[in-house]
């Protein structure tokens, strides 16, 4: 991963060098430039706003004072930013975060600590960042910090003035208005940023490693080699964190030259700066795309609002339906932590496949039509949204889409809680190689299975009937319409598996002919027309429930049956308890229950849930009146 990401870097700085620019800000908080006399005295102050001192809140509009913050704070920057705080020089209480003898910034929370800690900070900063005969630098380094409770009793008098709500003016000082995490940064005005860049450059020298214990010269070239600092430790005092299988050499693995590292830490401040995408694709070979930096440039062409990953690829395919994308790295990282690196030989973007509307799922009172999938993101972003309950891909409306394949997850109660947490936290790595690298084998038809009717079981132990209407109906017959459209999308293997959308089919037009006619009979060999039939009847059963809350979880009991004598005692219970609801004419009903509680077989029923579930949510052909029927009923009110 090392080097790929290094010749990524290179690559970059060749072909797209203004990317390293991009979207560097100053820190939130308040940035002073001092100017010394020959006496080492304080010469503007007190200092002017806008000429000497700015402020920035973090989202106001770059003015010209914030650029020179942004140059003069690039020569501040630890190594790792500051969430690697051993590499500051105001250890070990590291409450000075620059690492220059000519720059001091601290966060506002310390801002009662750190006169105590200037005299340490400034005895590294100047052994670390500057040669023992450069007097011109430790004479102006100095100086600098002599004043510094001066630029603390400045800092602390600013005053701002606020608008209270009752329109009354109140001026409080400036930092009461920094929040704890906002910086005070103060840099020296007499010196070139050249002389602020070679102090920092021996900083790198001295805390680009991870650390210097291993560290060596080759004595040809005068290269010096050491362990890398990005996302690395040594674990030396954790004995099961070290390497063990890769060739060692005084507990280390390998070692990487400090030109190596200092490209990494480039790579750092590009992630840190939001000018990667992420996943971020690493092309090892430039004719299968133009060159490394041409996806990163499509990414920052967007402005401050940047693409999805998803939508980056829409972009890229738009330029070129017949694009092919393959032999890249994607290099998944987050906070510091590298969740997934991986090669892809060839990625598939388009793809056909479609979700009919077996179940009869309305929109606005009218079935909705079969939505068709072209590309592998949508199938992301309709079939992974609705399956995991959208708690895996979120939908937050016209605002896009939020993707948790490496994030912490939480579930609401209402749509699974920890049980669909589970059930994510198993499957989502799959579904993130099945997506993103086209993974075809990640996803098997048995692992669809269990996850289709795991996210069902949860949305029916869950249902509530509200307003006349199951809130979780509508979500189940849309997993069920997805279950079914794909269920031969994941078959993997050379075993022969259904079309279950036939077989939906078939099995509805059967339950008609058997439920309107006496010598129609379910097949004596064929479970699934047994249970789409049971189905039906418990629906019918069901819907005579007079509770206040008549749920779709009562049909749980039912799939939990694995023989068919105790799903047809359970049905006969039912009858018994409905049967005063039950008008006995109802013809159809009498023939489909007589044929489901004579029905025999010795299968585990266990294998079959999904015919029940779907004769249960199928549309009820008890209800439905054949059109001869209604002819008669027609006449007979005539």
């Amino acid at each position: 991963m090392i080097r790929e990401i290094i010749n990524f870097v290179k690559e970059l700085e060749a072909d797209y060098p203004e990317v390293f620019d991009f979207n560097k800000t100053p820190s939130p908080g308040l940035h002073l430039w001092v100017e010394l006399d020959e006496e080492g005295n304080w010469k503007n102050n007190p200092p002017v706003e806008g000429e000497d001192y700015v402020v920035y809140d973090g989202k106001e509009e770059l003015q010209k004072l914030h650029f020179k913050a942004v140059q003069y704070s690039e020569f501040g920057r630890t190594v790792g930013g500051v969430t690697d705080t051993n590499k500051c020089l105001d250890l070990p209480a590291k409450k000075i975060h620059s690492c220059n003898p000519f720059i001091i910034s601290f966060r506002r929370k310390e801002i009662m600590n750190v006169t105590e800690r200037i005299n340490l900070y400034f005895e590294k900063a100047t052994y670390v960042c500057l040669e023992k005969d450069d007097e011109f630098g430790l004479q102006k380094a100095k100086a600098f910090k002599i004043s510094f409770q001066d630029y603390m009793s400045f800092v602390q008098s600013l005053q701002i003035s606020l608008t209270e709500k009752n329109g009354e003016q109140k001026t409080i000082p400036l930092i009461d208005t920094f929040k704890d995490d906002f910086y005070i940064s103060i840099y020296l005005n007499n010196i070139d940023l050249e002389t602020y860049k070679l102090a920092h450059d021996k900083y790198l020298e001295e805390k680009i490693f991870n650390t210097n214990k291993y560290n060596f010269s080759d004595g040809d070239n005068e290269n010096l080699y050491g362990l890398s600092n990005y996302i690395n430790g040594a674990n030396s005092k954790k004995t099961f964190l070290e390497h063990k299988t890769a060739t060692m050499h005084k507990g280390i693995s390998g070692r990487i030259p400090a030109s190596d590292a200092a490209v990494l830490n480039q790579f750092e401040i590009l992630q840190s700066n939001r000018v990667l995408p992420n996943p971020l694709p690493i092309f090892i070979d430039k004719n299968e795309f133009k060159t490394t930096s041409e996806i990163v440039s499509i990414f920052n062409n967007e402005g401050e609002r940047k693409f999805s990953y998803p939508q980056l690829l829409k972009k890229v395919y738009e330029k070129d339906e017949q694009r092919i994308l393959g032999n890249y790295y994607l290099l998944n990282i987050s906070r510091g932590v590298v969740n997934d690196f991986d090669f892809v030989s060839k990625f598939q973007y388009r793809i056909d496949i479609k979700i009919e509307n077996l179940f009869e799922v309305m929109k606005r009172k009218e079935p909705i039509q079969t939505i068709p999938i072209h590309t592998i993101f949508g199938f992301e972003n309709i079939v992974v949204v609705k399956i995991f309950n959208n708690a895996l891909v979120t939908k937050y409306g016209d605002k896009g889409f939020g993707y948790k394949y490496f994030d912490e997850i939480k579930v609401k109660d209402e749509d699974g809680g920890e049980s669909m947490v589970n059930l994510i936290l198993r499957f989502r790595k799959a579904f993130y190689d099945y997506i993103y690298k086209s993974r075809k084998q990640a996803i098997t038809s048995t692992m669809f299975d269990e996850i289709m009717l795991a996210s069902i079981f949860r949305d029916l132990n869950r249902d509530e009937f509200k307003d006349g209407y199951h809130t979780k109906e509508t979500s189940v017959k849309e997993k069920l319409n997805i279950w079914f459209s794909l269920y031969n999308n994941f078959n993997n293997n050379s075993i022969n598996r259904e079309n279950m959308k036939s077989t939906f089919k078939t099995l509805l037009e059967k339950m008609e002919m058997v439920a309107n006619d006496d010598n129609i009979l379910i097949n004596e060999n064929n479970v699934g027309e047994f249970l789409f039939a049971t189905g039906q009847v418990i629906y019918f059963l069901l819907s005579k429930s007079k509770t206040s809350n008549p749920t779709h979880a009562l049909l749980e009991p039912f799939l939990q049956k694995s023989n068919a004598v105790q799903l047809q005692n359970a049905v006969a219970n039912a009858v018994n308890v409905y049967k005063h609801e039950i008008s006995f004419y109802k013809d159809r009903f009498e023939r489909l229950a007589a044929q489901v509680l004579a029905f025999e077989t010795n299968e585990n029923l266990k294998s079959y849930q999904r015919y029940l579930l779907a004769g249960y949510f199928a549309p009820a052909v008890i209800y439905k009146s054949t059109k001869k029927k209604e002819i008669a009923e027609e006449n007979n009110n005539n």
